[in-house]
């Protein structure tokens, strides 16, 4: 990702223009470079490739946002990162696996199921990971703002995507991850962003409760990668809140999250009988929209 200051960036254009003239090709932004622009072909467009290690998604196509990580809050539960942002090398600056990571390398290049042919070992150094348990509630997670910083989650216009693509691994409850899309109705911290445009939300009243948000469970495989598709027109709501119905609101998205099942996932405050507390462990890399022509019609949706 790159980030040059506005003066750097003057001096640069004032140096090509002498050189060059005007006959320079634009610069693709970072996170279309496997798109359908650059390669002709229906494919992605990038959150986050991890690559930078930071909790920052790449920056350079509009969006502004951080990784985190979150939980159920149970006594005595644990969770890493429990502080700082859950990117995890798993390769050395030579491409090779980097020694004692409990996470192998993902394929690289991407195989034929993928759009990421053209990859090479710099752009698969990084993934972001979690692990933890203990969780009796709901569960855990890590997530990502699309558009937001310091506690607020404003919108993205994501209408012209069909969906979400990411490469996961990892060791979870039923090897099922819950992966959601947050909009403004659902998300109580983009309340502000839904009043302004008139859009009606989700509140504190308990017919009404925020957090339900559209998604859907994918299963992992063990003990490898698995690329995942999935398009918006399979996801849902769990049906416990606000909207409980409709589509995704992808005009006004705000965030992404992946989410593991704790003993307690309909958040009764009774665990389910017999509901033994696991460890958890996975992660997540070149989290991606799905440009409309990668997405058929019907639509495929990921199996469970």
């Amino acid at each position: 990702m790159n980030r040059l200051f506005p003066s750097l960036v003057a001096l640069g254009l004032v140096g090509l223009s002498a050189v060059a003239g005007c006959s320079d090709s634009e610069r693709v932004p970072d996170g279309e470079r496997f798109s359908s622009e650059v390669t002709g072909q229906p494919g992605v467009v990038l959150i986050d490739d991890m690559e930078d290690g930071s909790q920052y998604l790449l920056s350079d196509n509009g969006m502004t946002g951080l990784w985190y990580t979150y939980n159920d809050a149970s006594l005595n539960a644990v969770q890493e990162p429990s502080l700082g942002f859950p990117m995890y090398r798993i390769l050395s600056d030579d491409g090779t696996p980097l020694p004692g990571a409990a996470v192998p390398p993902r394929p690289c290049p991407g195989g034929p199921e993928t759009p990421f042919g053209t990859e090479t070992p710099d752009e698969c150094r990084f993934v972001a990971r979690t692990w933890g348990t203990g969780q009796r509630g709901w569960g855990a997670g890590m997530g990502v703002d699309l558009n937001g910083e310091g506690g607020a989650k404003n919108p993205i216009d994501a209408s012209r995507f069909g969906g979400i693509g990411f490469y996961a691994f990892g060791t979870v409850r039923n090897d099922s991850l819950r992966v959601n899309v947050q909009d403004v109705r659902t998300t109580p911290e983009s309340a502000a962003a839904a009043d302004r445009r008139g859009i009606q939300r989700c509140t504190d009243d308990p017919s009404a409760r925020c957090n339900d948000h559209f998604g859907i469970s994918v299963g992992l495989t063990p003990g490898a990668w698995r690329w995942i598709e999935i398009p918006f027109a399979c996801m849902s709501p769990g049906g416990w809140g606000f909207p409980g119905s409709g589509a995704v609101l992808n005009q006004a998205l705000v965030g992404v999250q992946f989410q593991i099942q704790g003993g307690d996932p309909a958040d009764s405050g009774v665990p389910a009988p017999n509901s033994a507390v696991m460890p958890f462990d996975f992660a997540i890399d070149n989290l991606s929209f799905l440009e409309l022509g990668r997405v058929t019609t019907p639509p495929v949706c990921p199996a469970p």
